[in-house]
């Protein structure tokens, strides 16, 4: 039985030559050694191409879930360290249980120049004189 290369890529790029029985002979094709090396290192480059396509469109995925999940963690610890939100323009704060509670805790601004205010309870809020909102 001959023995002849065949080449085998690995779907992150990587080509290895491995020696194996080979089915069949390149001769029997009628193509030479050369043009059986072209013809594989054009597949291998095929599969390179596709593979990497593969790892982009799911590091793409990835990189959504892991924005997804970061948004929720975030939201989460705002919602802990500030359990009573208040407005300082109206003078109006939300409670955890109030249906605008999450639109306003995620306000564009959190920090400096923001015009929110955080309270670890109501009473607190209704303390530096805020009313807590109907909504």
């Amino acid at each position: 039985m001959k023995v002849c290369f065949r080449l085998v890529a690995l779907s992150i790029g990587l080509v290895f030559m491995m020696s194996s029985p080979c089915l069949f002979a390149a001769e029997a094709r009628g193509t030479n050694s050369k043009e059986t090396i072209e013809h594989g290192l054009e597949t291998v480059k095929d599969g390179t191409i596709e593979a990497g396509k593969s790892v982009s469109a799911a590091a793409e995925e990835v990189g959504k879930n892991a924005a997804e999940v970061t948004k929720k963690v975030g939201r989460t610890i705002k919602a802990v360290t500030c359990p009573v939100v208040g407005d300082r323009k109206t003078k109006l704060y939300y409670a955890a249980d109030s249906k605008s509670y999450q639109v306003v805790l995620d306000g564009q601004k959190y920090f400096e120049d923001d015009d929110r205010s955080c309270f670890r309870t109501e009473d607190a809020a209704r303390a530096e004189g805020y009313t807590r909102s109907a909504n």
